[in-house]
């Protein structure tokens, strides 16, 4: 768009100029899309031409220098400064204003654009510094919070991370669903074969479960070898319920011990507060567990008789 208006005033820089910048930004644009490449590549290639582009413009400017040229040095020290290490960067802004500083001496102009030039290094060396300083503090801060919300063990969103959420989603979401999945027979697993193994097979149950409800749920490790589930939609939980046991099964065994998971299901639309709803999940895990193990109970008991043994 620049270069048609360069041609329709018919003054001005030459229309190449506007041209070679919108060839390396696509160019750019593609390697970083096509993803061949590591970005940082990129940043030096998109500084190295337009390096190159301006230093053309102070090579063959014949008369003195004027604000598109300056525009271009801010441009570049702006972009030093962006993708240089600090010292870097300094020693680039150097050689900008040598730059400038010589191609006034040679084509004149008005002195006060390498000052220009130069306090605009100033201004963008501070914007630089300032910048990455809320950088690293705005990486500290997400880092501390994963930290907090993550079980180190499993990858999986920790209690706390994810009663947040039931409680966003109970809020939102009437036709959500909790399981609660325990793992059967774990602590005769530790026992047997150590802490080792129980912590292997806890990863691997969570990495199935994960799987089992993919983009549709969220998985948390609950507590020791419980884990929660949360379908925020709903669905046909009967048929989740099932697929998790199944693929939790499939996973084989180890050392010869066969691992299950029992599991008790609770859909929103039963109770009326998250701990009701909870509650109820747990109580059907227990109903579960004593029904066999290997199995999930999506229906009994019912939160009444729930409400009555806590009472009793």
């Amino acid at each position: 768009m620049t270069a048609l208006m360069l041609m329709v005033i018919g003054t001005g820089p030459p229309i190449w100029w506007p041209l070679t910048g919108s060839v390396i930004c696509l160019l750019a644009w593609g390697l970083l899309w096509s993803q061949r490449i590591p970005w940082q590549w990129v940043d030096y290639g998109i500084l190295a031409a337009a390096s190159g582009l301006v230093t053309a413009q102070l090579a063959l400017q014949t008369a003195p220098l004027t604000a598109d040229i300056l525009f271009g040095c801010v441009f570049l020290l702006l972009a030093g400064f962006s993708v240089l290490p600090l010292a870097q960067a300094v020693l680039y802004t150097g050689a900008l204003l040598l730059a400038v500083g010589v191609a006034l001496l040679v084509h004149g102009g008005p002195y006060s654009l390498l000052w220009n030039v130069g306090l605009a290094g100033v201004l963008a060396a501070h914007l630089s510094t300032f910048g990455r300083n809320i950088t690293i503090e705005r990486a500290e801060t997400a880092a501390f919070e994963a930290l907090a919300n993550t079980d180190l063990l499993t990858g999986l969103a920790n209690r706390r991370a994810m009663l947040t959420r039931v409680q966003a989603t109970f809020s939102l979401s009437p036709r959500a669903a909790v399981f609660l999945v325990d793992v059967d027979r774990f602590k005769r697993i530790n026992d047997r074969f150590g802490h080792d193994v129980g912590d292997q097979v806890l990863q691997s149950v969570a990495g199935c479960l994960k799987q089992g409800v993919g983009a549709h749920g969220h998985v948390a490790r609950w507590g020791g070898e419980e884990f929660l589930v949360l379908l925020p939609g709903g669905g046909e939980v009967e048929t989740v319920a099932e697929a998790l046991l199944a693929r939790v099964r499939q996973q084989g065994s180890w050392k010869g011990v066969r691992v299950t998971v029992s599991l008790g299901g609770a859909a929103r639309a039963e109770v009326e507060t998250v701990e009701e709803w909870l509650r109820l999940a747990d109580a059907r895990l227990y109903e579960a567990k004593t029904g066999g193990r290997d199995r999930a109970e999506l229906r009994q008991p019912h939160l009444s008789e729930v409400q009555d043994i806590t009472l009793s």
